[in-house]
């Protein structure tokens, strides 16, 4: 069985992350995310004062629904979630499914100090998990 007490984030965590600009319109962000089968691009900082952001199919189906034709909505930078809740590699893997939890999130970007150095899923925590059953 999955020790998640033993285990951590970097285990467990995608290294290839897909990063997108804020600046993206959303119909660029659609399409982008379309051809590069991702549901969930890190938005990346402006700057080294800046965090990072997160955006996702949903995000993006949200205002599609809701028939948003606002002159301030017209940008990824408008609708992601900014900052993006962040662990780092080193995190047990328990804290970080207790994390994922109280803040319904699925997806975490994982850094190292201000590095962006990957992603961890409950995907991913899952496949291991079914891995580990044999």
């Amino acid at each position: 069985m999955i020790d998640i007490k033993k285990l951590r984030v970097r285990d467990l965590m995608q290294t290839r992350v897909q990063t997108i600009e804020r600046t993206a319109t959303l119909a660029e962000a659609a399409r982008w995310m379309a051809d590069n089968n991702c549901s969930s691009p890190i938005v990346l900082p402006l700057d080294d004062s800046d965090a990072y952001g997160i955006v996702t199919r949903k995000d993006i189906l949200n205002i599609m629904v809701m028939e948003v034709h606002d002159e301030f909505v017209s940008q990824l930078g408008d609708i992601m979630t900014k900052p993006a809740i962040t662990v780092g590699s080193a995190l047990s893997l328990e804290n970080c499914l207790l994390l994922m939890r109280s803040t319904g999130t699925r997806r975490l970007p994982v850094v190292d100090g201000d590095k962006l150095v990957g992603m961890i899923s409950t995907t991913d925590i899952f496949k291991r998990l079914v891995r580990e059953l044999g």
